[in-house]
């Protein structure tokens, strides 16, 4: 989180905190900074008006205490809805069944740029079947995620020609072929690929597709060169100045649209609509008034060959318009009528086919990317970071939703959704899923340089001034390795009764029940030392899992506070939140070897810090005596296996 989310009490910790301190001289280059009498210089050990006067430096808890970390977190009292970003390492689809029960029918956006399924990003396949087994890994994928989109959701699919129209069959058939909102082919390296045969290929695809017919496609930000025509402006904002007659067209002539043609009496520049009457037989207007001294009677025809054409609006519109029109003598001595089009503020209509300079991937992603994060970047095709922004734009995002990537890649979709708050003040929020080592040398640390600073050089900030204040959680989940790492086999004589075909299903019911990777009901009396064997690149670590945090997720829970209380020796973790439209709290301590006498303790303490008042359900883990409360830990395994199978 940025320091100015960070209590002031906390800042003395900080700037003790060596680890923090190098993190931040690698990250964001702190230790150029130079006061010029204007502030602290770096120094080391840091000092607390330092941390004062850069308010937007991220700390990473990573670097702190278990304790520090409890004190910090307690110290926010909406926790879930002031975290502005989610990043998980780890499987996407694991990751979709576990977001599920949290964000369904709650996100506006998906955006996502998965493996084109070319030489160029392949990925593993079974039996030679390219296509499905790409199509296999799309369809498990995008059917999970399609439940997390709100009605008025959109799904944003970048892809190229080699699957594309694959793709476009399976969003049809999860979509719906009436939700299809678009296809646009977009410029992305105008260089083209190198190929020593065929065609150069320079472009690729966005599918926008959404989930009901209330999904709409939003604007685009006006160009500079679209921009440069509105350059009037009054009480209602920027115009120019356009003819009011329609151009050559089927249907802009007077035998197509009768009612659209009619004169308009045009005097020193003012325009007024005569007194008629519709004539519905013979489908035209008759004046019931002749022009008065020094007016001209205007008709929509063109002056060079007399066609007859139509004016844009209708007389009954017309009449609320008539301070907006002008009428201007050209230099053939004819009238033409002018009338003001605003500039919408809610932007342009896309087009299909988007080929500005910035969409580069080559200019805007890779050397973009380098930009950030140094030479020693490394990451194979990132998009543009402007044709993100415009992505999210036309996905209809709007200033406080959250949009979703689950090929998360280099963060690029975090970035726009950041760059997109620092131009217009908005909230928006993201969730990026992301399995690749570079989860932690490229993703992770892109989104903490976006967040520090706007513009960068060679790795280092440009501007230390362009602020912004923001939380990230980051969590990484168990893979499949890790899971078939830790299957433990009890020893048992009954296996041996079983024929061989039986055996296998047999132990994996019955004698690995209690691994830890399908978790052992029995350790949840010390959840905070619960242990996986974790594979770290050619090593297997133990490592401490989270399961406070897993069962939050898998009860849905968004979570508003974290209070972390002592009783002597004993530690209470207290979540409070919402189940569905129920308060509820969850209250986690080890209770490993207790007694009856431990228990009315237990009771005793939680009533005098009234743990479970405000609230209609009480969870705590293994036994208790409070009124209510119901114990965890089945459904916790119970809800743990209905998300793995779906």
């Amino acid at each position: 989180m940025t320091l100015d989310r960070v209590p002031e009490e906390f800042y003395l910790e900080i700037t003790e905190n060596t680890a923090q301190r190098n993190a931040w001289k690698s990250l964001f280059s702190i230790n150029e900074i130079n006061g010029n009498l204007i502030g602290e210089d770096y120094s080391e050990p840091l000092t607390v008006d330092f941390l004062k006067q850069h308010p937007n430096i991220v700390l990473d808890t990573c670097h702190f205490s278990t304790d520090f970390k409890d004190r910090l977190v307690a110290c926010f009292d909406t926790l879930d809805a002031e975290t502005d970003g989610l990043l998980i390492h780890g499987e996407n689809f694991q990751a979709l069944n576990l977001l599920t029960a949290r964000y369904r029918e709650s996100l506006k956006a998906i955006y996502i740029d998965p493996p084109y399924n070319t030489n160029a990003s392949a990925i593993m396949y079974k039996n030679n079947y390219k296509d499905s087994s790409w199509m296999s890994l799309m369809a498990d994928r995008i059917a999970v995620s399609r439940e997390l989109l709100a009605d008025n959701g959109t799904l944003c699919i970048a892809i190229d020609d080699v699957e594309a129209s694959n793709l476009r069959i399976l969003l049809q058939q999860l979509f719906g072929k009436e939700n299809e909102l678009g296809i646009v082919a977009i410029r992305s390296n105008p260089g083209g690929n190198a190929s020593p045969t065929g065609f150069s290929s320079a472009h690729e695809y966005v599918m926008l597709f959404g989930m009901t017919e209330t999904s709409q496609v939003g604007k685009l930000e006006w160009t500079a060169e679209q921009l440069k025509s509105y350059r009037h402006a009054d009480t209602q904002g920027r115009f120019k100045w356009a003819a009011l007659r329609r151009g050559d067209g089927p249907n802009n002539v007077r035998t197509a649209r009768p009612r659209l043609f009619y004169p308009l009496f045009a005097k020193d520049g003012k325009v007024r609509i005569p007194k008629m009457e519709w004539d519905s037989e013979n489908r035209e207007w008759h004046l019931l008034e002749s022009p008065q001294t020094g007016e001209t009677a205007v008709l929509p025809a063109k002056p060079s060959d007399g066609k007859e054409l139509t004016w844009r609006y209708q007389v009954e519109t017309l009449e609320g318009k008539l301070s907006e029109l002008r009428a201007k003598t050209t230099q053939n001595d004819d009238i033409a009528i002018h009338v003001k089009w605003y500039l919408k503020k809610a932007g342009v209509l896309p087009k299909t086919w988007w080929d500005k300079k910035s969409y580069s991937a080559p200019r805007y992603g890779t050397m973009f990317l380098t930009k950030m994060l140094g030479d020693n970047m490394a990451f194979t095709f990132p998009k543009s970071i402007h044709l993100l922004e415009d992505c999210l734009r036309i996905s209809s995002l709007g200033k406080e939703d959250v949009v979703l990537d689950y090929f998360g890649g280099s963060g690029t979709t975090a970035h726009a959704a950041i760059n997109l708050n620092r131009q217009d003040g908005g909230k928006r929020k993201y969730i990026l899923v992301e399995m690749g080592h570079h989860f932690d040398t490229v993703l992770k640390p892109r989104v903490m340089k976006a967040i520090y600073a706007e513009q960068w050089k060679e790795g280092k900030p440009i501007s230390r001034e362009s602020r912004l204040s923001h939380i990230i959680k980051y969590q990484r989940i168990e893979s499949y390795e890790d899971a078939l790492n830790n299957i433990e086999f009890a020893q048992t004589d009954d296996a041996q009764t079983f024929l061989n075909e039986h055996r296998l299903s047999y132990m994996l019911d019955r004698e690995t029940r209690e691994s830890p990777t399908f978790l052992n009901v029995e350790e949840l009396k010390s959840p905070f030392s619960y242990q996986l064997n974790i594979v770290n690149g050619l090593t297997v670590q133990t490592q401490e899992v989270d399961l406070p945090e897993t069962f939050n997720y898998l009860l849905g829970m968004p979570v508003q506070t974290r209070r972390c209380l002592r009783d002597g020796d004993r530690r209470y973790l207290i979540y409070r939140g919402t189940v569905g439209s129920k308060n509820a709290v969850i209250i986690w301590r080890e209770t490993a070897g207790w007694g009856p006498s431990d228990y009315e303790r237990d009771y005793r303490f939680i009533e005098e810090h009234h743990l479970t008042e405000g609230v209609d359900e009480v969870y705590v883990n293994t036994s208790s005596v409070i009124p209510d409360a119901r114990v965890l830990d089945a459904l916790f395994k119970r809800l743990m296996f209905e998300t793995q199978l779906g």
